[in-house]
């Protein structure tokens, strides 16, 4: 095989390592903020990547002097990112597994616009064309459709009694919906900012030792508030709880590894591109496993949203 076409095959490769990855991280992340509580399942997953990237700096030995220059930056990368996954942990703690995932996954596009306005970075009409889609498939995934709960006021007494039962069933779980699309919506803004941040200056001072400064900077901050605010602890959460947000702390890391691999071995879009079909396994994974139900209007806008990504990537 020629050596540019090994290259390739090793990019999609790492790429679909890392979207799988990325959406086994998505499902334990559901489970395990739905058994402990977002703040607890959030400071053991960030608590395993940092350890995990800690592992990877001794056996790697990578330069820290370059970081330590863009100090900084990259704490303020690690917050912002830690604010991402707490609203992100949140929205999957009460919203749809594939609905959340999509949205979240927006990032890309918010991270994008920042590059081109602050950096003047040009990602191209095509790439622009990929932002515009992903922007109106969250506009899709977020609108409220119209539903059987919008009950007209005047509607004949005799049908108050079982479809009124239903409306008032039906209100908690679209409130559910809406407060899960709300802060994965926060959480692509806040990420995409974040990765904003790591981006700009990883390239000088490595992938590696920037990121392990970056989750460093968000596990102090966890425990740093942890006297003060004091979550509550979620009791039936037991050991599966535990496992789940180890699960999810693994599963990111080897996603973020396999990303950074597939940059270094050649050009990242392939790598970006592939992965960014993340959302879709993850929708799958919540229609077998959570067995979500979505509405036409939902699933359109989490398809535009992939699809703006795979653009995006390509460009």
């Amino acid at each position: 095989m020629h050596v540019a076409d090994q290259g390739k095959v090793l990019r999609v490769t790492y790429g679909l390592i890392a979207a799988t990855a990325w959406a086994a991280s998505t499902v334990a992340a559901a489970n395990a903020a739905r058994r402990l509580g977002t703040f607890y399942a959030v400071l053991i997953s960030q608590a395993l990547g940092l350890m995990t990237l800690g592992v990877l700096t001794a056996l790697l030995h990578p330069s820290l002097a370059a970081a330590g220059h863009a100090l900084a930056g990259l704490a303020a990368a690690g917050v912002l990112g830690l604010a991402g996954w707490l609203f992100y942990y949140r929205a999957l703690e009460s919203g749809p597994v594939g609905l959340v995932s999509a949205i979240g996954a927006s990032y890309g596009g918010v991270t994008a616009l920042l590059a081109v306005t602050l950096l003047g970075e040009h990602i191209g009409g095509f790439g622009g064309a990929g932002v515009m889609l992903a922007v109106g498939g969250v506009a899709l995934a977020v609108a409220r459709a119209p539903a059987a709960s919008d009950t007209p006021a005047d509607v004949d007494a005799a049908d108050r009694g079982p479809r009124h039962s239903v409306v008032l069933a039906e209100k908690p779980r679209a409130g559910l919906l809406r407060q899960g699309t709300t802060l994965a919506l926060a959480s692509a803004l806040t990420y995409g900012v974040g990765a904003f941040l790591l981006g700009r200056y990883s390239g000088g001072a490595g992938w590696l030792p920037s990121t392990l400064v970056s989750y460093a900077a968000s596990v102090f901050s966890l425990v740093l508030v942890l006297p003060f605010v004091r979550p509550p602890v979620k009791t039936g959460g037991g050991p599966a709880g535990l496992l789940w947000a180890v699960a999810a702390g693994l599963t990111e890391t080897v996603a973020l590894v396999a990303f950074s691999r597939g940059g270094q071995v050649g050009q990242v879009a392939i790598t970006a591109a592939v992965s960014s079909l993340y959302p879709a396994l993850a929708l799958g994974a919540g229609i077998v496993l959570f067995r979500e139900r979505l509405s036409g209007q939902q699933l359109v806008g989490v398809g535009c949203i992939a699809t703006g990504l795979l653009v995006l990537g390509l460009t």
